[in-house]
C-alpha cells in the first residue's frame, strides 16, 4: 500500500502539486487521468523518489519513503517512465534484465527466481519473439512493450506506469491493460497515467482525476467519470450509452 498526505512537489520553486492526499491499496488498479500539464507525471515521479517532495509525507506500507534505503525503494516500487529511453545497442533481453538490478548479488548474478521473472515479463508483454534483437531496431510500440517488461521484471509490490500504452496499436493497448489489471489482481498496487478514458473506465478499480495540480475526484469509474467532472477537466461530456468496453478478438 502506498499513500501520501498533503503532498506538495514540483521543479525548484515551481510547485506543480499542491497539498494533495490519496491512498492506493494492495490489489488496486488506479488510473491517473487528466489533461496534459495537470501533474500526472510529476506525481508518479514524486512517489518513486525521482522528484523530492517540498512538503508532506509519502508512506509505503506505513513506512516513510524517505527512510527507505535506495535499494529497498527500488525493490518495492517499479517505475515505467513516459520516455522510451534505454541503451540503444543493448539486446532486448538485456534491457529487461536491468529490472533485476536491485536484487543482484555481489558478483552481479541473477537468481533463478530472477530469471523466471525476466522470462515471464517478456512473455506477458509479447516481447519474447524479438528478445535477441537490438533495442534500437524496434518500433516505438515494441520499445514501449520492452520497457514495460523491464518494469514487470522487478516484481515490486508497487508499479507506477506513465502512459504505458502510448504508441501501441489497439490490440497491444488492450493486452497491456489486461496485463496491468492482472498485476493488481495478484495483490500489487498499480497506478497508471492514462489518456484513454474508455480504457480507464473499463479496467481501473479507482480513478484519480487530476486538475491543475490537485486531485479533483477520487473514486470508482462510475463515481468519477460523470458529466460534471468531464466538462470541468476536459470540456467534454459522457458519450451516449457511456464508455463501452473492448475485447480482444478470439
Amino acid at each position: 500500500m502506498i499513500s501520501f498526505q498533503n503532498l506538495t512537489a514540483g521543479y525548484g520553486s515551481c510547485h506543480v502539486l499542491e497539498s494533495i492526499s490519496a491512498r492506493a491499496a494492495a490489489g488496486e488498479f488506479i488510473a491517473l487521468i487528466g489533461p496534459n500539464g495537470c501533474g500526472k507525471s510529476t506525481l508518479l515521479k514524486t512517489l518513486c523518489g525521482i522528484i523530492t517532495l517540498s512538503s508532506g509525507r509519502i508512506t509505503l506500507n506505513d513506512k516513510s519513503l524517505r527512510e527507505l534505503p535506495l535499494k529497498m525503494r527500488a525493490r518495492n516500487i517499479a517505475y515505467l517512465a513516459q520516455s522510451r529511453e534505454a541503451l540503444p545497442t543493448m539486446q532486448v533481453e538485456e534491457v529487461v534484465r536491468l529490472g533485476r538490478a536491485p536484487f543482484r548479488g555481489g558478483l552481479g548474478k541473477i537468481s533463478a527466481a530472477g530469471e523466471t521473472a525476466i522470462s515471464s515479463a517478456l512473455s506477458r508483454t509479447h516481447s519474447e519473439p524479438f528478445k535477441a534483437r537490438r533495442f534500437d531496431s524496434l518500433s516505438g510500440g515494441e520499445q514501449a512493450r520492452v520497457l514495460l517488461a523491464r518494469a514487470l521484471a522487478v516484481g515490486a509490490p508497487v508499479l507506477l506506469a506513465d502512459e504505458p500504452i502510448a504508441a501501441l496499436d489497439p490490440f497491444y493497448q488492450l493486452s497491456m491493460m489486461q496485463t496491468l489489471k492482472a498485476e493488481a489482481a495478484s495483490g500489487k498496487t498499480v497506478i497508471a497515467a492514462l489518456h484513454d478514458l474508455s480504457l480507464a473506465a473499463q479496467f481501473a478499480d479507482q480513478i484519480w482525476l487530476m486538475h491543475q495540480g490537485t486531485i479533483l475526484a477520487n473514486g470508482t469509474p462510475n463515481e468519477v467519470l460523470d458529466n460534471e467532472n468531464l466538462k470541468t477537466v476536459f470540456g467534454i461530456k459522457l458519450p451516449v450509452g457511456g464508455f463501452r468496453p473492448l475485447e480482444l478478438a478470439p
